[in-house]
């Protein structure tokens, strides 16, 4: 007879450790979104062992009480702890019961924030190895999105890609937007009760701008032009005609945002594919401009699937090697 075994309850993925969270002010802060925070929680050891921080996402108390935001987190919580894949950032507690919090692995930080540290610093753009790993990974995370999960990230864009050490890997983050999609990789309405797709203007593509058929490429556009991030050191349409023929090309978050460029200006730019910075080498940069140009292509037919972006990835990886 085979050895009996008591048989083992299974935890409850939804209930984790009880940890206590001190006030805001003692947290770091590392990031935030529309109404809520990102902060860095350091766990106590526990047994004598040193136990990993988690990075807490929270609805923001300066915002008006939102059932948007709550449910949002909840989705996301409920997504989070049904994807397994090393480039997606990895669920670690879920609890409602006193404070609303999502707790998730913490990264070191995310690109978003690296970019606008190289513009502080006045360093030069992303090296083209640094934006090749950058598509290698996010191709790996999108792909798994779209065909394992069925569902469109909705939020492509620097600071939702978190970084470890120099790029040793980089995870997607941020999943409070995310729509369905069909077998074929077309929003699939008759599974969502969302009927907007919510992303972040700049990085919009053409068929979020100008209205189309939303599919599994729609986060295609949106990681070109972050790729164009990582040459320009500056958010998507951002600059000036003239700071765009310069060789300047590199401008703060900030000064962006002063940007003597009207907003229904800016707004025509929209969902269009910005210029190479003119301090960009086109031979140095052949391989990370080949995908920018791939992604930012205004026909969604005509941008790869994040499966085909991730093999092309991947070969200019080891030829680069």
């Amino acid at each position: 007879m085979a050895e009996f075994k008591t048989p083992v309850k299974k935890p409850n993925p939804l209930s984790s450790d009880k940890i206590t969270i001190p006030p805001s002010p003692f947290l770091n802060r590392l990031g935030y979104g529309t109404g809520v925070s990102v902060m860095q929680l350091v766990r106590s050891p526990r047994a004598g062992q040193i136990r990993s921080p988690w990075a807490l996402k929270m609805i923001n108390k300066r915002v008006k009480p939102c059932k948007v935001y709550s449910e949002r987190l909840q989705a996301e919580a409920d997504l989070l702890q049904r994807m397994d894949h090393p480039n997606i950032v990895g669920f670690r507690a879920f609890d409602k019961t006193k404070i609303l919090y999502l707790g998730m692995e913490a990264c070191d930080i995310s690109l978003g924030d690296m970019i606008e540290k190289r513009v502080e610093a006045d360093c030069e753009p992303f090296s083209p190895k640094q934006m090749l790993k950058v598509a290698l990974d996010i191709s790996g995370a999108l792909d798994y999105l779209h065909t394992k999960m069925q569902i469109l990230h909705g939020d492509m864009k620097s600071y939702n890609i978190l970084v470890n050490g120099d790029f040793v890997i980089c995870k997607l983050c941020d999943y409070g937007v995310t729509l369905p999609l069909d077998e074929n990789g077309v929003f699939d309405k008759e599974k969502s009760n969302k009927a907007l797709y919510y992303g972040t203007e700049a990085w919009s593509a053409p068929e979020v701008i100008q209205g189309g058929p939303i599919t599994s490429k729609t986060d295609l556009f949106p990681f070109g032009l972050t790729l164009w991030e990582m040459m320009a050191l500056s958010p998507p349409h951002s600059l000036t005609d003239q700071d765009e023929t310069m060789d300047e090309s590199v401008v703060s978050v900030d000064s962006a945002c002063d940007s003597e460029m009207s907003f229904s200006e800016q707004f025509e730019k929209y969902g269009t594919r910005p210029p190479i910075p003119a301090n960009i080498s086109e031979k140095s940069y052949s391989d990370p401009l080949m995908l920018f140009y791939c992604c930012t292509e205004e026909a969604p037919a005509s941008r790869p699937s994040a499966a085909q972006l991730h093999r092309v990835a991947e070969e200019m990886m080891l030829r680069g090697d």
